[in-house]
């Protein structure tokens, strides 16, 4: 999600970063999964300008439907180069910020190049420490950006803080709302996935097809039967009826094809004398059938669970499968 952050910020123009403060919807897939709110105070000098971001966001179901929080802090100058080194917060525990004094942080990049009036700055990324250049230029009254390799097109305000930030690879969007908030349930994002037919398929989200499993005896196993709950609920079910048999199983998040489509979509993958194999319950079958795409596994396990929902939700974006 830092990627979501860079794009957070933008100046009207003007000599130096805009002061004062904006509160935002954040949609993913069209959907609202939390709010974010930007502020920015100045010296009456504008030589050194405190720089805040909050964003909590309530993830999809197919991604753990947990809620994240993140916070970043840092002092930058007129320019929105770093004067300090920044403080970070993720989903309460702090952790090292990372920049060098005189680069961007991605959390005011849209600052730096409006007081420029566009080109190319040095950014880095306030929590991981990647480093990069970072370049945008004015369309039709939108700044086009392309930080780090992220494309962000951003509708400047009248008060200069962005009206609407859009990255269309991550199918996510800041919408300026002052009554903004984060939903009490997880959002149900739509599912279908754009893609060749079925065996036509070569990737989605960088990642080849699931290579068939070796030929396993499975007539130890339950059959798989459809209740008309979510698929994610189902396969949660399933894999804990194999582990309470003492079978080893786990379950797999991803795209899958339902006969029509490509959709997102939740199974089971149980440990067989021959290896892992994949079992649909939503779908009803026994070996699971292809093409999938698995993003993400977890066992059950708040720990497993939480990486799992971490991988999907990176993948969210992508529009298509190749």
């Amino acid at each position: 999600m830092i990627p979501l952050v860079a794009a957070a910020l933008l100046a009207a123009g003007g000599p130096g970063i805009t002061a004062g403060a904006a509160r935002y919807r954040v949609e993913i897939a069209g959907a609202g999964v939390g709010v974010a709110v930007l502020s920015v105070e100045c010296g009456a000098a504008r030589t050194r300008c405190g720089l805040r971001w909050e964003s909590s966001l309530r993830l999809p179901v197919a991604s753990g439907a947990v809620l994240r929080t993140r916070r970043i802090a840092t002092a930058v100058d007129a320019g929105g180069r770093l004067l300090d080194r920044p403080e970070v917060e993720v989903d309460g525990v702090r952790r090292p910020g990372r920049g060098a004094r005189g680069t961007v942080p991605l959390t005011a990049l849209e600052l730096a190049l409006a007081a420029r009036g566009g080109g190319c700055v040095e950014v880095v990324e306030e929590e991981s420490g990647k480093t990069g250049r970072a370049c945008g230029r004015l369309e039709g009254g939108r700044l086009r950006v392309d930080a780090l390799g992220v494309v962000e097109e951003v509708a400047p305000g009248e008060d200069g803080f962005p009206d609407e930030v859009a990255i269309p690879a991550q199918a996510t969007r800041f919408v300026r709302d002052a009554a903004a908030s984060v939903p009490e349930e997880a959002p149900l994002l739509e599912v279908r996935v754009p893609g060749p037919e079925g065996r036509r398929a070569r990737r989605f989200c960088g990642r080849a097809p699931d290579a068939p499993a070796r030929p396993a005896d499975l007539s130890a196993l339950p059959a798989p039967v459809p209740d008309g709950s979510r698929c994610q609920v189902q396969a949660d079910g399933y894999a804990a009826e194999l582990r309470a048999r003492g079978i080893p199983a786990r379950t797999a998040l991803g795209v899958a094809h339902d006969g029509e489509g490509f959709v997102w979509h939740a199974w089971v993958e149980a440990r067989t004398a021959t290896g892992w194999v994949a079992i649909d319950p939503a779908f009803g079958q026994l070996p699971a059938r292809g093409p999938r795409f698995t993003v993400a596994r977890h066992g059950g396990d708040a720990a497993t669970r939480d990486e799992a929902g971490r991988r999907i939700l990176e993948c969210w974006g992508t529009t298509s499968v190749e």
